[in-house]
């Protein structure tokens, strides 16, 4: 029968000690509590920190869900929310209070771009738009960052010769960091050289480059005879116009009907060369 006995007296101490406590008002009366804010948005590094209690006995016990409690004054790695301290001294009294750890808007930036899908070598302009003033961005960063000379830019402009995707990366002063990317698909250049032209024809009389936008000039075209002699050579003139090409003529004759080779070269509007041959049928 004496186990019984002094668990009750262990009880009822216990129930005195917290009763005396509070009838003297010597449980904690309030707290001053420190908030630190999440760093940036999504992220998991907020804090609560117990700065002073003020009334009660120590040593104090700490906890965030009234159950488990530390000596530790500070509860880290916190989300953005809303919260409940609790903070018991030696006496048992426990003390709670609501406390709400904000963070900072969502840093966002969207890209956009002038075209989704060009030729090759066609100019592509750029465009982030970011949702903070620029005063309060700290980096930019461009990616892939071959094709930006100048990263420090909301705005830029590529020529691209195979499908590529931009992404862009935004600091802020906090170091918080947004991103986005975008796909731009670059199409075929088409190019076209005639096979076959007619001296006497109005509308085939001519050989020359025919290509699409992606293609800036030409930057030779020749044409031979069977023996290997230039019968025509032309250097740095646009496509698609006819009449800087060749018209079946070698110094103001017509050559003669048959099978002349030629060769192309042209430059992209990106900057790279390309070559073509093959023949050019003449008919008189």
């Amino acid at each position: 029968m004496t186990p019984p006995r002094l668990l009750y007296a262990c009880f009822f101490s216990i129930g005195l000690s917290l009763q005396s406590a509070v009838l003297y008002g010597i449980c904690v009366d309030s707290i001053r509590v420190v908030i630190q804010p999440v760093q940036c948005y999504g992220l998991r590094n907020g804090a609560i920190l117990i700065d002073t209690v003020y009334g009660g006995e120590k040593p104090f016990y700490y906890s965030l869900d009234g159950q488990s409690f530390s000596t530790r004054p500070i509860m880290e790695s916190l989300w953005s929310g809303d919260y409940t301290v609790y903070v018991r001294d030696a006496s048992g009294c426990i003390y709670p209070t609501h406390v709400f750890v904000p963070e900072p808007e969502e840093l966002k930036v969207s890209l956009s771009v002038s075209d989704e899908s060009v030729e090759a070598g066609v100019p592509v302009q750029l465009k982030a738009d970011v949702n903070i003033p620029f005063k309060d961005i700290r980096s930019i960063e461009w990616r892939p960052p071959y094709l930006f000379a100048q990263q420090a830019m909301l705005e830029q402009e590529v020529r691209l010769s195979d499908t590529t995707t931009i992404a862009i990366e935004i600091t802020n002063q906090k170091n918080c960091i947004a991103r986005d990317q975008i796909t731009i698909h670059i199409e075929k250049t088409n190019v076209y050289l005639p096979n076959v032209i007619s001296t006497s024809s109005n509308t085939d009389a001519y050989f020359t480059v025919f290509a699409g936008e992606g293609v800036a000039q030409v930057l030779s075209l020749q044409v031979y005879s069977r023996n290997g002699s230039l019968v025509f050579e032309r250097q740095n003139f646009p496509p698609n116009d006819p009449l800087k090409g060749w018209n079946g003529r070698c110094r103001g004759k017509v050559v003669q009907s048959g099978v002349y080779p030629f060769l192309a070269v042209l430059e992209y509007r990106d900057g790279q060369k390309k070559s073509f041959q093959g023949s050019i049928t003449v008919i008189n």
